[in-house]
């Protein structure tokens, strides 16, 4: 069974390999680094990417959760996504970039829709317990 460190070579090889613009390239690696694919499901609708044997959540799912983890603390945001709204917009908009990486151009824009329809809900989620966090400190 492969570890997370395997899952971590094993995406930035993938990465690699289908030449991932930078920003989809750079918020995957920071993801991966930060330890961040044990806490995401990857991607709610298709969570695990089965190759070669191994059975891993998708990186791109990986880099997004991070990204709606992070919120406006997200050190990938331009100065533009200044607001709630706009900073998760731009993680969706990454999101999309991601999966055309991946070669799933259709799927990238169904779920973008269904980001911006319903990536509230988790949105809201992760600043309540952000809230909640410092709040306890």
């Amino acid at each position: 069974m492969a570890t997370n460190d395997d899952h971590s070579k094993l995406v930035f090889m993938l990465l690699h390999e289908i030449h991932a613009p930078k920003i989809v390239s750079a918020v995957i690696h920071a993801a991966y680094d930060a330890g961040y694919e044990r806490l995401s499901d990857g991607i709610t609708l298709m969570p695990e990417l089965g190759f070669s044997g191994f059975k891993m959540k998708h990186p791109a799912g990986v880099g997004h959760d991070w990204l709606y983890w992070l919120g406006m603390e997200n050190p990938f945001l331009p100065e533009s996504a200044n607001t709630g709204y706009r900073a998760r917009k731009w993680c969706d908009d990454w999101f999309c970039e991601a999966l055309k990486a991946f070669n799933h151009p259709i799927r990238s824009r169904v779920w973008w829709l269904g980001l911006r329809l319903g990536g509230w809900v988790a949105w809201n989620r992760h600043r309540k317990t952000e809230q909640q966090n410092k709040r306890a400190i």
